[in-house]
């Protein structure tokens, strides 16, 4: 018998990996797939241009295999003295470059390998090389001017980035027939975006057909919603086929939209941070902290490397968890969690009294754009707006957002702690937001230093888990 967190030891050490699991694969992937002499050349003088001494080469598991061909190769190519070193793992996911591990190394940059959600780097310089997914460029040709008679028609093409190596090359006739072309431009080598990975550089595309090339992915729903278009269409490569596209998928939505409503129903919050190089994590976080705050949740930040439903699981206490990472992080599909996980947006709509009463135009699932240069920006001012009241929840019917703020005169501090409980007349309780985890049972390891006697060395146990070799 299994539990939803565990399975058979015989079960994991027999079970094959299929290729869908693995991240990038859209394809069968070949080293040719990314790497050819022009990449070496082109990465080999980025190297030595920039005097770099150690680089890392942060690789995905579908990609992996060519790992030590590809730091081989390259090392051959550089001054004799760089350090070339391979990520095998990543903190979080691998279309992030992991400035933290290469920081274990001292790296000086990295070069990211695979797809890339091209969230801007903080620390580290940093060159991506993308796969090269196949297109048939007849086929796109012949479905975009079938679907487009008017040559005057405004149109726009953005594309997965598996495609940047010959978006040019597919366009160029296209911007002959079509006088009103535009062609989305990623945001590279550490470029401040407009848009998640484009640059837009103040450039609308309201009265424009859009065009996205790739799959219906976390990509093409990001930049779908990002950009307010006429219409959205959609070419697979893989199907040849040229789709009008809705960016809201009405089921998704009406998910999105109980989560939000059960975000408002929580009275904990855990903040999962999911990132530790991404530019203005730490004000989002701090953000979500004073919204909870004001709304009299309690809420924790909580860091536990790569996210799934079993560690979250082991703090059951808390109602629901905001998650700050990646905008292409494909945890909100999932429905294996046991409390909702939800976008820092959503938890800005539940939270945030300026979004009472309002339907946002877009949506996004990048932090970001709830900051103030961000586009979805809105002011928190809990004390002085006037949304800011009781309401009903449409989940529980109950009422909820009745615990007013203290202004600061009404609020005495003990011991250094902000958080407090009004019991009388002149009478406060110190309340803590963890007290919660102090009646577990097992807190985590104790070290007892100096309390217990030395333990005996004893061989340890060798072979692998389904059969020890000392196991009778």
């Amino acid at each position: 018998m299994t539990s939803a967190f565990s399975s058979s030891d015989a079960a994991a050490i027999k079970r094959q990996v299929d290729q869908s699991e693995c991240e990038d694969q859209t394809e069968h992937v070949t080293l040719e797939s990314f790497w050819l002499p022009e990449t070496l050349e082109q990465c080999a003088s980025w190297i030595r241009d920039n005097q770099f001494l150690k680089v890392c080469l942060q690789f995905p598991d579908s990609l992996l295999v060519f790992s030590s061909i590809v730091s081989s190769q390259l090392q051959e190519h550089v001054p004799v003295g760089t350090g070339i070193f391979i990520l095998g793992d990543t903190s979080y996911g691998s279309c992030c470059v992991d400035e933290v591990a290469a920081s274990h190394v001292g790296a000086d940059a990295v070069i990211h390998f695979g797809h890339a959600c091209l969230s801007r780097s903080v620390r580290l310089p940093t060159r991506y090389v993308f796969l090269r997914y196949r297109i048939n460029w007849d086929q796109f040709q012949t479905a975009v001017k079938a679907e487009f008679t008017d040559t005057q028609k405004k149109l726009a093409i953005f594309y997965d980035v598996g495609y940047t190596y010959c978006i040019d090359k597919i366009t160029k006739s296209l911007k002959e027939k079509y006088h009103n072309l535009s062609v989305g431009q990623l945001a590279e080598n550490g470029t401040q975006p407009d848009l998640l990975c484009w640059k837009l550089d103040g450039q609308t595309f309201e009265d424009s057909s859009a065009i996205y090339v790739g799959k219906d992915n976390q990509s093409f729903f990001n930049t779908s919603n990002g950009i307010k278009t006429e219409q959205w269409y959609r070419f697979d490569p893989t199907e040849s086929k040229l789709n009008p596209a809705d960016p809201l998928d009405s089921k998704w939505l009406r998910r999105r939209w109980y989560y939000i409503e059960k975000c408002k129903d929580a009275t904990s919050l855990g903040i999962v941070v999911a990132t530790l190089t991404a530019n203005g994590y730490l004000d989002v976080v701090s953000r979500i902290q004073q919204m909870a705050k004001a709304r009299g949740v309690r809420s924790y930040i909580i860091s536990v490397g790569k996210i799934n439903p079993a560690k979250l699981a082991n703090f059951m206490e808390i109602d629901c968890f905001v998650l700050v990472g990646c905008p292409e992080n494909n945890l909100f599909n999932s429905r294996d969690f046991f409390k909702p996980l939800v976008s820092v947006f959503e938890c800005e709509l539940a939270f945030n009294p300026a979004w009472t009463g309002q339907f946002p135009a877009s949506y996004s699932a990048d932090f970001s754009d709830v900051l103030p240069t961000g586009r979805l920006h809105k002011t928190f001012e809990p004390e002085t707006d006037p949304n800011a009241l009781p309401d009903v929840s449409l989940v529980t019917g109950k009422v909820r957002n009745v615990v007013s703020v203290h202004k600061e005169e009404e609020t005495e501090v003990v011991n250094g702690c902000r958080e407090l409980l009004l019991r009388g007349k002149n009478e406060v309780a110190q309340v803590s937001s963890g007290d919660a985890f102090q009646d577990r049972s097992w807190q985590g390891l104790e070290q007892n230093l100096g309390k217990d006697a030395p333990a005996l060395v004893e061989e340890g146990r060798s072979g692998i888990p389904i059969k020890y070799e000392n196991d009778l």
